[in-house]
């Protein structure tokens, strides 16, 4: 019989993700440590255990017989040093941001992503984080952003247009048709993702962290 679940992805689950995201570290870096560095392994590993420390979760993944299907990352703004590469940017304070993602080609077209994403909003939608942000693509082909169109289809809305790279958001308050989905997904979750307490809110800057940020006020010229 197979086994299919949604659950929180944390550190420990970073090997598993499906090669090359495992050492991808297109968000999880800044231009200049990207330029300068060949440690993606550990910048991505440093990373993924900051953010996990923290909220408890680095994001959702599906598993499948035991075999990680597909995957959500997101994290606090602080922990996406690529965002200042953007001109759409930066996010809004009340917002958490998903960064990517990916389902394996055999499992895709079956609505996983979109469980992924209502997962990811039952697990913010728990603290004083409003909003999931995102900035999308309307670029075609294999790419470590998610495309626009896809992030439309899920329930995010374009809220700084753009003709590569718009921001898009999901707001949790006003997204009624999610609401049923974001109980149900936390209920599935309850005593597989530890939450502090209380809950910090989504603007909550920490006195130091131990990811490795570059600077992050770059604009890309066309992005």
């Amino acid at each position: 019989m197979v086994s299919r679940r949604i659950r929180p992805l944390t550190a420990a689950d970073l090997d598993n993700l499906p090669d090359p995201c495992s050492v991808c570290t297109f968000w999880e870096a800044g231009l200049i440590d990207l330029a300068t560095s060949s440690e993606h392994t550990l910048i991505k590993r440093n990373w993924a255990e900051a953010v996990t420390a923290r909220w408890g979760y680095c994001g959702v993944m599906a598993v499948n017989d035991g075999r990680i299907i597909g995957y959500l990352t997101m994290a606090p703004a602080l922990y996406v040093p690529r965002l200042g590469a953007f001109a759409t940017t930066p996010v809004s304070q009340d917002a958490a941001v998903v960064m990517s993602g990916r389902v394996v080609e055999e499992f895709q077209g079956k609505g996983i992503g979109r469980q992924l994403v209502q997962t990811a909003a039952a697990m913010v939608a728990r603290r004083d984080i409003r909003a999931l942000e995102a900035v999308g693509t309307y670029h075609e082909g294999t790419s470590c952003m998610l495309p626009t169109g896809w992030l439309e289809a899920v329930g995010f809305v374009v809220i700084r247009p753009h003709p590569v790279t718009p921001r898009l958001r999901m707001d949790l308050q006003t997204t009624v048709r999610w609401r049923p989905d974001l109980a149900a997904a936390w209920s599935r979750l309850t005593g597989l993702v530890s939450q502090p307490v209380p809950p910090e809110p989504a603007g909550f800057q920490p006195p130091h962290h131990d990811v490795r940020t570059a600077r992050t006020g770059l604009i890309l010229p066309g992005r």
